[in-house]
Formats: C-alpha cells, sequence, structure tokens
C-alpha cells in the first residue's frame, strides 16, 4: 500500500482531480440507471464525492513522513480521524436514502455555481504551496461567503480570521503539525 500510496501522491493535482471527476461520473451513470437511486442522483454523487475524497486522503496518509520520535500522533493522525468520523455519516445518510425516509431530490439549475466551488476549492489546494495553508484558506473562505451572498465585512472578516486561529491551535499546538507555510510567504519573510 505505502508504494501505492507513493506513487499516487506523486501525480499532479490536475490527474487526481481528472480522476476523481471520472469516478464520479462512473458513478453518476450507475446510480441513474438504477431505478432506485436515479431519485437521489444529487444526494448519491455528493455522498460518493465525499468517500472519494476520504478515500484520496487515506490513500495518501501512507506516503506521510514518520519520524521516530512520532508515536502516538503522526501526519497520518488526522486525515484518518477525519476518515473514521466520516463513516458512519456517509452510511447512515446512504441507509436513509434507500429505505425512502429521505425526500428525493428538488429540480436543480445552478450548474455554474457548482463548477465556481469547484473551481475555487482546487485553485485554494493548489494555491497552498505558494501562499500557505492559512492564506489560501482564509482567501477562499471570503471567497466563498461572497459567492454565497454574505454582505456583512464583519462576517467576511471574522469567519476566516477564526478559522485559521482554529485550525492553528488544533494542528500547530495540539497536533504538533505544521501546515504549509507557502513559497512565497517563506520567500517574503525570510
Amino acid at each position: 500500500m505505502k508504494e501505492f500510496s507513493k506513487a499516487f501522491s506523486e501525480l499532479s493535482l490536475v490527474w487526481v482531480a481528472l480522476i476523481f471527476f471520472a469516478a464520479l461520473a462512473l458513478l453518476g451513470v450507475l446510480f441513474f440507471n438504477i431505478k432506485k437511486t436515479r431519485p437521489y442522483l444529487g444526494q448519491m454523487l455528493v455522498l460518493s464525492g465525499i468517500s472519494l475524497i476520504a478515500l484520496i486522503f487515506f490513500i495518501l496518509t501512507f506516503a506521510l513522513r514518520v519520524k521516530k520520535t512520532d508515536i502516538y500522533v503522526t501526519a497520518a493522525t488526522m486525515p484518518r480521524v477525519w476518515i473514521v468520523a466520516m463513516v458512519p455519516m456517509v452510511l447512515l445518510t446512504l441507509v436513509s436514502i434507500l429505505n425512502g425516509s429521505t425526500p428525493p431530490d428538488k429540480p436543480f439549475g445552478r450548474w455554474k455555481l457548482v463548477l465556481l466551488v469547484a473551481a475555487m476549492v482546487f485553485t485554494s489546494v493548489f494555491l497552498f504551496k505558494y501562499l500557505g495553508y492559512y492564506i489560501s484558506s482564509a482567501l477562499f473562505l471570503v471567497l466563498m461567503m461572497v459567492v454565497m451572498r454574505e454582505r456583512k465585512w464583519l462576517r467576511l472578516v471574522l469567519v476566516p480570521i477564526a478559522w485559521c486561529v482554529f485550525t492553528f491551535f488544533v494542528f500547530d499546538k495540539l497536533l504538533y503539525m505544521s501546515l504549509p507555510a507557502g513559497e512565497w510567504v517563506k520567500a517574503l519573510l525570510g
């Protein structure tokens, strides 16, 4: 698994995105052709997307370097905890869809918004390398809030700052894991 993870981690973000969307498209065709899941196609694709992202993160955790001093918490700990937390949510939602207790999808016509959000997510992740996690995430949150029609400037400032402070304390202080600082930020600072 470690060799596969290393090979997968060496793929560019574009290839990972293409693999992700190809798998999602295949699942979409499958769900569309099953009579019971057709009315729930959007919900099934969201669950599949969450599961695929969790699978990608899980595969990538095997390629993370582990220091001999890391006994309890390693770089793989947080993604794996996140994945374990996602599994019950996905299963419960899937069961509620399959037993009919969830209402079918409503008609949807906002594809441009979906594509814009997807492009913003991938751009934000791409910018981690150059701007670092904190600046990239803060910009992403501000842009997402503007796209979602948030106009109160105080929220536009406080939410990204609060998120960055929260992630700093969780990762840097609690888990002793530094998030990417960014090449451009490192060059500016020093």
